[in-house]
């Protein structure tokens, strides 16, 4: 039941042009609606490009065309449907909370993590020398 009120609403959100809670949570519903219109778009163009020769001029551009317009609709009216809104508003708001690293943090991060990653890739390939000497001595692995 909640399903299909969900549906319908969804459905109903389509065929409006009003924007809920204009002014929260912008830079995170803008780079969505943005996102989800290139998907749609990369799609249209992929079709374009694949469909036979033999497809009328109709079919060629008209299909794709549809599809990238209805694609860039659909990506405007779903951020703006009130379920997906409230959660991408309520992103923005955490992502404001997050304290990000200054640029020599992360440097210093970065190569902490690169020299624990060589330490542990050197370590990994000794290990396997003295197993690979071992099992060689007592007849497990012969080469």
């Amino acid at each position: 039941m909640a399903k299909t009120r969900l549906v319908a609403g969804l459905f109903s959100e389509m065929f409006s042009i009003g924007l809920y809670k204009r002014n929260q949570g912008k830079q995170v519903r803008q780079v969505t609606g943005v996102t989800v219109a290139v998907v749609f778009l990369i799609a249209a163009s992929t079709l374009s490009n694949n469909l036979p020769i033999k497809a009328s001029e109709l079919i060629r551009l008209g299909l794709p065309m549809l599809i990238g317009t209805l694609g860039v609709w659909f990506a405007y009216r779903v951020v703006n449907y009130a379920p997906v809104a409230d959660f991408l508003i309520a992103v923005q708001s955490e992502m404001d909370k997050v304290s990000w690293p200054s640029w020599p943090q992360l440097w210093r991060a970065t190569v902490v993590v690169l020299v624990t990653m060589v330490f542990l890739a050197v370590s990994l390939f000794l290990f396997d020398i003295v197993w690979q000497y071992i099992f060689r001595g007592v007849g497990f692995l012969k080469m």
